[in-house]
């Protein structure tokens, strides 16, 4: 068992490594966005310690635990593994030859943040007397986080942001997922990766215009074939979805769910579409989320898609 999927068993024991490794061939970057659910659970607390009802009904793992139907796990042991998980995280970070990502960024937020709010989530555990949460490791987190971006920092100029656009896009086709999902899915590859840590970071704003024209045009180009002029059919798309496997649905639809809850300030109609289509099962459920998204537009176009899922998931 390699240490990812180690922490990753920790979040949904009844995933097998199997299962795991075969949605890292679509979503090269799912084992970052699990570790982050993780980490990002353990500041949940934090926020809910005065209603206790909340904060049980939430749990840790909370946006996958939804998503895989995990969620009335034993709360005790989902603390446990939380514990272990963090103390796993804390080496995986420091794993030099693993590639690198944009949710090291995200998971090094957080960690300044559980460190900042360390009175309260050590104040949360003390309910648990069978379990040991030390401040230490808290701050050997926090560290294992600090270097890893010290790391990306010097590897930034080595990044060839071009390329990686022209290796993503050259997977359009391949992923045997709706086109929508496959543009979705090779532009949150982008995000996440090199990429998105060389926009994220990069001060040269012209280059970055140049790079995000680029891979517009890169994008729309490669699907010349498809008429990106047409709109989308949403009843179509959810029953094309519900073809695929199960595990790919709850994966698409977790890593769309992710999108929005680190970006609550903005609504964006392609992340939300993703995230209805891969959740709703006919059309009246999936009109029913329609209309209580009411920001989604009614007609769009595979062109606003890929210009609105760009924007989406940079602003993010």
């Amino acid at each position: 068992m390699n240490n990812e999927f180690e922490i990753i068993s920790k979040l949904d024991p009844e995933l097998s490594e199997e299962t795991f490794e075969s949605l890292k061939k679509n979503h090269s970057y799912i084992g970052e966005k699990f570790i982050l659910d993780l980490v990002n659970g353990v500041g949940v607390v934090a926020k809910d310690l005065n209603n206790s009802a909340k904060a049980k009904e939430k749990g840790f793992a909370r946006l996958w635990d939804q998503v895989s139907g995990t969620e009335k796990k034993r709360q005790n042991q989902i603390n446990e593994n939380v514990i272990s998980g963090l103390e796993s995280s804390a080496i995986w970070l420091q794993d030099h030859d693993r590639h690198l990502s944009r949710i090291d960024l995200y998971i090094k937020s957080l960690a300044d943040n559980l460190y900042n709010t360390q009175t309260e989530i050590l104040k949360f555990y003390e309910q648990f007397k069978e379990l040991e949460f030390r401040v230490e490791l808290l701050e050997r987190f926090k560290k294992s986080a600090e270097l890893r971006f010290e790391e990306i920092e010097k590897k930034l100029a080595k990044i060839e942001a071009q390329q990686h656009i022209d290796r993503e896009i050259e997977k359009i086709g391949t992923l045997n997922l709706p086109i929508e999902l496959e543009v979705f899915t090779v532009l949150d590859n982008l995000v996440s990766g090199e990429f998105g840590i060389w926009y994220i970071l990069s001060e040269d704003k012209s280059k970055k215009e140049e790079q995000l024209k680029y891979l517009k045009n890169k994008l729309k180009n490669t699907l010349s074939s498809q008429n990106i002029k047409e709109f989308i059919d949403y009843y179509k798309l959810q029953q094309e979805v519900k073809k695929l496997e199960k595990s790919e649905i709850r994966a698409i639809s977790f890593i769309s769910q992710q999108y929005r809850q680190f970006n609550k300030s903005s609504l964006y109609d392609s992340v939300d579409i993703v995230t209805i289509v891969s959740s709703t099962h006919n059309q009246t459920e999936l009109d029913e989320k329609l209309e209580e998204n009411s920001h989604i537009r009614t007609f769009i176009t595979l062109e606003d898609f890929i210009d609105d899922t760009i924007l989406c998931l940079l602003d993010s």
